[in-house]
């Protein structure tokens, strides 16, 4: 399962680049870009989150995925 999030992420990231790499770059585009840029950054922070759970399954962390345990 957790193979399989991370394959979706990875092809999220990938197409996030692409939509900002392929915006014209003109001040037209500024805001659409601050939105993709928005956009890389929360999936950042999930990629981070992955990471954290990743580790805590491997070690065998007792956590709830159901609780706000940060």
């Amino acid at each position: 399962m957790v193979d399989k999030i991370e394959q979706l992420i990875t092809t999220l990231e990938q197409e996030i680049n692409d939509g900002y790499n392929t915006l014209p770059d003109y001040q037209a585009n500024d805001e659409g870009k601050t939105y993709v840029n928005s956009a890389q950054a929360t999936l950042y922070e999930l990629q981070k989150q992955m990471e954290t759970l990743e580790q805590g399954l491997r070690l065998g962390k007792n956590f709830s995925l159901l609780g706000d345990n940060n």
